[in-house]
């Protein structure tokens, strides 16, 4: 029985040793397939190669634009009726922008438009008809301690788009 299996190797040992001139046999084995990396969830990524340049993420380079700016206060009797007077030099400077934003507003729209403060405070601001020459008179009601003020003014349009308050 040993002598068979000698035998038998002796017989295929040839056999087997011919098939590396088909290209089978020639081949270096295979590389060792390595394990996956372990889980990045949440783990910042690795720092990229110096020889290969990643692709610009689209969203880590678009930033949102910056939010617009708002026109300055005018102060005093530039900004007119009765939010150039007494009354409006009282209110604080958040209650002046409402104010002042609702009067562009109106201005811009030919609508009445009404505001509220941060402080009980609010009012309302009615345009008129739009003349011409591009003024607009305008009534005011500014209610403080829920008593009303009201006033009047002329707005007229300037050539840059804005308003100049012209009483």
């Amino acid at each position: 029985m040993r002598a068979q299996v000698i035998l038998m190797a002796a017989l295929t040992a040839p056999a087997l040793s011919g098939c590396g001139g088909f290209g089978v046999g020639d081949l270096a084995p295979p590389a060792p397939i390595a394990a996956p990396p372990p889980s990045t969830v949440g783990a910042p990524p690795p720092p990229p190669s110096a020889a290969v340049a990643p692709y610009p993420s689209p969203v880590a380079t678009v930033a949102p634009p910056p939010p617009p700016a708002l026109p300055p206060i005018p102060t005093g009797a530039a900004l007119g009726g009765v939010l150039g007077g007494p009354i409006g030099a009282s209110l604080t400077d958040a209650d002046r922008q409402a104010a002042w934003n609702a009067q562009i507003a109106a201005l811009d729209s030919g609508q009445r438009r009404s505001w509220r403060g941060a402080h009980g405070v609010f009012g309302l601001v009615e345009p008129g008809a739009e003349t011409g020459a591009g003024c607009r008179s305008y009534a005011q009601t500014i209610y403080v301690a829920g008593r009303p003020n009201r006033g009047q003014g002329v707005a007229c349009k300037q050539p840059e788009g804005g308003w100049r308050m012209a009483s």
